[in-house]
């Protein structure tokens, strides 16, 4: 993948029990990725590790500091990110032939502005893309989401007060 980023998008498919990662460029081209429990996991910790390097939270020492300031900073990036545009309707699925791929490794390279993300498929693809702070805050708080709506009990929080709570009403079917 070498276009800039357009939409992400996740949802739990329950029959499944996986995430569908929806991730499409600028140039109409969409790649649907499926997300295990344990590679979520996996990936949460790499995730976290990512922003503890972050240079303006390490000039706290106090670790309560440093995940308030976290939270802070998450809460301000979800509040000027668009959660409600629908998935794009016109980008070319290059799974059609296949369906999701699934996600079996990845990496993430942390960046002083902008951070990598690679994950390694079942059938050797390398999915790469590029995430500005605001956007990992966003790729975050869809993971939180979504592996609440699956019923993982993976408690996934980044910061203090950054928790998500599905609302009142909605169950998962497994």
């Amino acid at each position: 993948m070498t276009s800039a980023l357009h939409q992400l998008t996740m949802s739990y498919v329950p029959e499944q029990d996986r995430i569908l990662f929806r991730l499409s460029t600028k140039d109409k081209k969409e790649y649907r990725l499926f997300l295990t429990r344990r590679f979520v996991q996996v990936l949460w910790g790499a995730l976290k590790q990512s922003f503890e390097k972050d240079q303006e939270l390490a000039k706290y020492v106090d670790k309560g500091v440093q995940d308030a300031v976290l939270g802070m900073k998450h809460q301000e990036a979800l509040q000027s990110t668009d959660f409600d545009t629908p998935a794009v309707s016109d980008a070319v699925d290059t799974t059609s032939n296949s369906g999701p791929l699934l996600v079996v490794g990845g990496k993430i390279h942390p960046g002083e502005k902008i951070t990598g993300v690679s994950f390694k498929t079942i059938d050797g693809s390398d999915i790469r893309f590029n995430l500005n702070e605001q956007l990992m805050h966003a790729f975050c708080h869809l993971i939180v989401k979504t592996s609440l709506k699956a019923d993982w009990k993976l408690n996934l929080s980044l910061g203090e007060g950054s928790n998500v709570v599905v609302p009142a009403g909605e169950s998962v079917v497994h």
